[in-house]
């Protein structure tokens, strides 16, 4: 895509332009590109990986709405190569998941626990139901959102994964994520450790 200043000697065009041309912005830059006519494939495959994507989406507006959760997703988002938001990072890790497991678990929101430990409420992503996947999630930890550690695998137990690791001292920021296997299931939660 190519970026422009002044398509068209507007800054604001946007539309397409005689099946040959498509003025519009892409995150608050003004673009333009070659119409492409689109297409709409009705494969069995392509049809499933609508679905599922609908499915993430829905369940990011429906039950993944924690404003705590969706700030951590956006600083994963920050992290990753792709240019994208945390609601992109979800929906892409969601995605991956749920193609294969439709009762995939998600943190909806990561905090502190007394103890100087972490604890993740956690929701299935198909119905926001108390998360109950089988098997072990990985704790990652450490003082800075680029600098995180495995620390542990928990299971989930009354739709919490709780860390047994003590993080750091009593007042001390750390952040935190989880995943299983080998995709993030939260974005990167920022704590503030308890005594």
């Amino acid at each position: 895509m190519a970026r422009i200043t002044g398509p068209l000697l507007s800054l604001s065009a946007s539309g397409k332009i005689a099946d040959v041309l498509v003025a519009s912005t892409w995150k608050g830059i003004p673009v333009m590109r070659q119409y492409v006519k689109p297409s709409n494939p009705q494969t069995e495959g392509q049809v499933a990986q609508r679905e599922c994507m609908s499915a993430c989406v829905s369940a990011w507006r429906n039950y993944f709405t924690n404003a705590t959760g969706r700030t951590a997703w956006n600083r994963l988002a920050l992290l990753l190569a792709d240019t994208m938001s945390g609601f992109n990072a979800f929906v892409r890790n969601a995605t991956k998941i749920q193609i294969d497991n439709a009762d995939a678990s998600f943190a909806n929101v990561g905090a502190a626990k007394a103890g100087k430990f972490v604890e993740f409420t956690m929701l299935n992503l198909d119905d926001g139901a108390a998360g109950d996947e089988a098997g072990n999630f990985e704790i990652w930890a450490g003082s800075t959102p680029d600098g995180l550690l495995l620390s542990q695998s928990v299971a989930i137990a009354g739709g919490k994964v709780t860390g047994t690791n003590v993080l750091g001292a009593a007042d001390d920021v750390r952040y935190a994520k989880l995943r299983k296997d080998s995709q993030d299931r939260s974005g990167i939660a920022a704590i503030i450790l308890l005594t």
